[in-house]
């Protein structure tokens, strides 16, 4: 199956499990994160159906990055206007979202290619592998990234402070670390085989984790509310380790 087709194939698939998601949020009558919750969950066993039928996982990756900018656009909506703190927060999510959301377009060649930890998985997996397939490649990065994405709610409803600026300038320096990180691999894949250890990947064996881990953690500063400044210290700690003890090893 060429790449295109592939593609088309995926976006349809989030289109209509988002459409999905919408309706759920815009007709249940549920507490706003437990709606959220529910649509979440509902998009991510719809992303899965494709994954099954087409026995790629790969077609949940991008979940990770489309997802969170529409969390924010409907928390932004329940909030009822736009202003700078929002227009900050917007900005660093839709940065950080499309350049990973890019990095794996250019990435994926097509629907013959699936992600080699889930190929890995697969064969130790065996007759198992669904459940581990549904639980641990799709459910489970869901409710992560759902809970690091509750901070954002609490920046929008605050007012502007320095930790609005301190988030976004984590944010902001976490992106261009990947940016920078993702391009310097790309380069060298197209002429190299093996091992990459030049550039940020001299100094780091995961530079490009290290500035997704430096996101989340910007977003939580973004939601630091004064007097009450660890109300979603877990949100980053849960992420920081699900990276540190499940994505690198």
């Amino acid at each position: 199956m060429s790449q295109l087709k592939s593609l088309c194939i995926v976006l349809f698939a989030y289109i209509f499990a988002i459409i999905i998601g919408i309706y759920i949020v815009s007709f249940s009558n549920l507490h706003l994160f437990n709606k959220i919750l529910l649509a979440d969950i509902i998009v991510t066993v719809i992303i899965y159906i494709f994954s099954y039928i087409y026995k790629n996982s790969s077609i949940y990756d991008p979940y990770w990055s489309v997802i969170p900018p529409f969390i924010l656009f409907y928390y932004i909506n329940d909030f009822g206007y736009m202003n700078l703190q929002s227009s900050l927060l917007l900005f660093s999510v839709l940065f950080w979202g499309g350049r990973l959301t890019f990095n794996w377009l250019r990435g994926w060649p097509g629907m013959h290619h699936e992600d080699w930890r889930y190929v890995d998985m697969r064969k130790y997996s065996g007759n198992y592998f669904e459940l581990s397939n549904f639980f641990g490649i799709h459910l489970f990065p869901t409710l992560i990234v759902f809970v690091c994405c509750l901070p954002m709610y609490t920046a929008l409803i605050k007012k502007i402070d320095i930790f609005t600026y301190i988030g976004f300038s984590i944010c902001f320096i976490g992106v261009l670390y990947e940016i920078i990180s993702d391009q310097q691999l790309y380069n060298f894949k197209k002429n190299n085989k093996g091992i990459i250890e030049n550039g940020l990947w001299k100094h780091s064996r995961h530079p490009n984790y290290y500035g997704e881990i430096l996101f989340w953690w910007g977003v939580y500063f973004y939601g630091i509310v004064p007097g009450n400044y660890f109300q979603w210290i877990f949100a980053p700690i849960v992420m920081t380790i699900m990276f540190l003890y499940v994505s690198i090893p």
